[in-house]
Formats: C-alpha cells, sequence, structure tokens
C-alpha cells in the first residue's frame, strides 16, 4: 500500500533578526512582524499528481505492497478491448515463475522416470536405452515450453467491478467475475507452496447467481494479495447498496 508520509504542519515561529537592534536610541521606530515561516516554493500541479500517482509497471508485478487500492493503474497487460466501458483496472500481475514448475510437474515427473528406467536398465539394447532418453528428454522440455507460454498468456486482474483471469498467448479469452456475485474467498497453500511464498486464491459465487468459480493460481504473497482484494469487494457492494438507497 503506497501512503503518502505524514506532514508536520503545526507552526513554527522564527524571529527575523533586524539591522540595528540593539542601538534602539539611534535608530528610528520600526515595525516590524514578531515571527514568520519560511514560504516552501510550491511544485506545479502536474508535478505533484506525477510524484502521487505510481506507475503502472509497479502496479503489474505480484507485489502486494505495491498496490494501491485508491489509485487506479492505467491497464499495461491485459487488452483494453476486454474491459466493460469505464471500467478501471486496478492492478493486473502474473503468476510467480514457480507457476511454470508446478504446472509441468506431473508429465515431467514421467518424462524423467523414462529416462532413469533406459539408464537403470542395462539389460535393454543401446538403441534402445538412446531412444528412452532422447524420448524422455523431449517430453520433459515439451512440457516446460507450453508451460512458459501457459505462464507468459496468464494475467491475473482486479478492476473496480470485476476479478479477471485472462489466459490464451495468441487467443486471448477472459473469465470474470463480478465482484457483486463473490460470496466467498480463500487462500490454499500447501506445505511446498507456504515454504516458497506463493499461493492460490480461490474465489466463489452465491448460490443461484449463474454458478462458477474462479482462481489466481500461484500468486505470490497470496494473504496481503487476498486483503487487497477483498477490501475492494466490500467496497463496490457498499457503494452498490448505496446507489440502491437513493434510488429507491
Amino acid at each position: 500500500m503506497i501512503r503518502p508520509s505524514a506532514v508536520d504542519e503545526s507552526p513554527v515561529a522564527s524571529v527575523a533578526t533586524w539591522p540595528g537592534e540593539g542601538a534602539a536610541a539611534m535608530a528610528p521606530p520600526t515595525t516590524r512582524p514578531a515571527a514568520f515561516r519560511p514560504v516552501r516554493p510550491s511544485r506545479p500541479p502536474e508535478a505533484e499528481s506525477q510524484t502521487a500517482r505510481p506507475s503502472a509497471a509497479g502496479l503489474s508485478q505480484s507485489a502486494p505492497e505495491e498496490i494501491n487500492d485508491e489509485v487506479p493503474a492505467r491497464s499495461r497487460i491485459i487488452s483494453p478491448s476486454l474491459l466493460l466501458p469505464a471500467e478501471v483496472v486496478l492492478f493486473e500481475l502474473k503468476p510467480s515463475l514457480w507457476y511454470v514448475v508446478f504446472v509441468s510437474l506431473p508429465i515431467a515427473a514421467a518424462g524423467l522416470a523414462v529416462i532413469i528406467l533406459s539408464l537403470s536398465i542395462q539389460v535393454l539394447p543401446t538403441p534402445y536405452r538412446h531412444l528412452g532418453i532422447v524420448l524422455g528428454m523431449w517430453v520433459v522440455g515439451l512440457r516446460v515450453a507450453v508451460a512458459l507460454l501457459q505462464w507468459l498468456g496468464r494475467t491475473y486482474v482486479l478492476t473496480d467491478r470485476r476479478i479477471l483471469v485472462q489466459t490464451g498467448v495468441f487467443d486471448a479469452r477472459v473469465e470474470a467475475l463480478a465482484l457483486e456475485r463473490v460470496e466467498s474467498s480463500f487462500v490454499a497453500q500447501a506445505v511446498v507452496q507456504r515454504l516458497l511464498g506463493i499461493g492460490t486464491i480461490f474465489f466463489r459465487t452465491m448460490p443461484g447467481s449463474g454458478g462458477g468459480s474462479l482462481s489466481w493460481e500461484h500468486v505470490r504473497r497470496p494473504r496481503e494479495l487476498h486483503g487487497h482484494v477483498v477490501a475492494q469487494i466490500d467496497r463496490w457492494k457498499h457503494t452498490l447498496e448505496h446507489t440502491a438507497q437513493q434510488q429507491g
């Protein structure tokens, strides 16, 4: 959370020293202020606004301490065409690179098993052993390459109205969940994920609202990030309730 540092606005009095003071008999009577405050040069409004607003690059990382709930960020990763009219992106982020490891693990483990078996079974003819090693290496390499593409095409976005998951590198698709439909959300962390500082955030919808759920997989500092999302959900629901009361 980026917060402006506190400014001490308590008045500070400084007594001005006037020439000739101490020789009152020779100096003409002069009226002087009892105190003055030094005038600090003001910055142009454009410079202040640029300083207060964090860059979109800072908000596009999976680092909750850099997320400012009060200042919207410009869409940097997700395509603006996937947003609703007047929808504001609060922050967007990508999964941790550990996503590649966890997604690749089942198939990559099978490929590694083929390589180990080919090296350990001595009774196999040499051509078959070489074939098993090459096949296992191809399986591992291809699965890791596909996982990297999945990581590149995956983006998690929080707007002022929805939770989004964008997937796909060449053909982007978006799964969306309106904030008012979120009934519950929680963080799931396996032991290994907890040691690595990552986790998955699950969002579940209210019964009778169309069903479905959404998840942000393998994000860094998931509990802090979850707190920012929950705060925005509460703000949006309060806004809708306030609008309904005014219209009613």
